[in-house]
Order: C-alpha cells, then structure tokens, then sequence
C-alpha cells in the first residue's frame, strides 16, 4: 500500500532540468553551496506528501529552498514521533546510509533541490572544502539530536516550547529577527516535543499571557522576550 501511495506523490513533484556534472572551480571555497546547486533539480512536493519513506534506498540529497519538511517515524504503539523540522537552506539525508531511517514529509507545499548521491559523494572525493562543508552540516545535525534528547528527558512544557523556538528562530537565518515562520502544526509540534496537541496550545497561550510571543498571523511567531525565552529554555 505505501509503495502505491509513494507512486501517486512521484507524480507530484515537478522537476526541473537537471544540470551536467561541473570540475570544482579552483576557489571551491567561496562557496560551497554554489557548486553543489549546478548539480541538482529543483522539485516542488505539495502539503502532506512524501519526499522519501523510511526504509527507502538513500539515492538523493536534498536541500529546501522554501517551504517546511517534516522527519517522522511510527512508533510500536501507533504514535507518530517527528525527529525534525526542515526549513529554507537546510539539507536532508546527508547523514544516511544505504536507506533513510525516517520518512520525509512536506509540512506545506515546499521546493527542495534533488541531488544524486553518486555524483556529490564522487564530488566529496575531488573537492575536500565541499567534503569538509557536507561533514560540518552532519555535526550540527548530530549537535541538535543531543540537545532534542536532553529536551525531552529533562524539561517540563514551557522549557521545551521556548528551546524549540529558539532553534526555529536560528535555523529560520532569523536569529536577529522578532518573527520566525511557525509553519508546522500544533500537532506536529507536540509529536516533536513528546507533548499532547492540548499541552501544546495550553503552553502557548501561558507564554503569550506572560508577554514573550505574540501571534501575529497562524503560520507566523513573534518573540518578544529573547533572554527570558532563553533563561526559560535553561531551566530558569
């Protein structure tokens, strides 16, 4: 059945020209990012849809351009469990083996870049400042899956939701910015944090009624107090 569902969301990607396979230009480190681009496909996945499945052969890489995407696994007892959020600019699936440990979902339509893993893995081997880019993203990644495991072992609702606008703020490149994009669902951020859809709204509403957020549209958040939110996030 997944195999059929996974056919009907192929058919909603819309893919662009792939471009030929570039030589490293000799000042790869100006950026890193530039030439991995020339390699991929653009490909545009509609709300709800799947990237990849878990268990799928890990072929592609891919970074979002814009939108959200969603990893997640379906725990023994039926819960689903969200291991991470994808927003513009961060890569997906660089840490994988032969196949994905998680499915990749579109939390609302989003545009990634597709890149064959062939290609960038024969690329890693002639350009070490690509190779050396490429492990930097898998450290932070591993950084941040430490930092969610002491979330969800050590911090009562508030703690966890201001650590985790935090890092939305951060990972949004808007660290300096009062509103930061909120495009997942209240649901989706309780199967993050290991909170119930209600605990969730509940603890949104108290931050809001002690003045460090607002809303000022549903898909966006205003931070109003950096340092109380971080102090909050620190178990103060």
């Amino acid at each position: 059945m997944l195999r059929a569902g996974h056919r009907r969301i192929e058919r909603s990607f819309c893919a662009a020209t792939t471009v030929a396979e570039p030589d490293p230009p000799h000042d790869a480190g100006e950026s890193e990012l530039g030439i991995l681009d020339t390699l991929g496909s653009v490909v545009l996945v509609r709300r709800d849809a799947a990237l990849f499945y878990e268990g799928d052969s890990a072929d592609y890489y891919y970074k979002v351009v814009s939108g959200a995407v969603r990893s997640c696994k379906l725990l023994a007892d039926g819960r689903r469990h969200i291991t991470d959020f994808f927003l513009a600019g961060d890569f997906i699936g660089v840490e994988a083996l032969d196949t994905h440990r998680c499915t990749a979902e579109a939390v609302n339509d989003a545009t990634v870049v597709r890149y064959e893993r062939r290609i960038i893995d024969a690329l890693v081997s002639r350009s070490p400042r690509v190779g050396k880019f490429l492990l930097g993203r898998v450290c932070a990644e591993l950084s941040e899956a430490r930092t969610r495991m002491l979330l969800l072992g050590r911090m009562s609702a508030r703690e966890r939701l201001a650590s985790f606008l935090l890092r939305i703020a951060a990972r949004s490149r808007r660290g300096d910015c009062d509103t930061i994009p909120l495009p997942m669902t209240r649901s989706d951020i309780g199967d993050h944090l290991g909170l119930t859809t209600e605990t969730v709204c509940r603890t949104f509403t108290q931050l809001k009624s002690d003045g460090l957020i607002d809303a000022p549209s549903p898909h966006e958040l205003r931070l109003l107090k950096h340092q109380a939110l971080a102090a909050l996030a620190q178990g103060g």
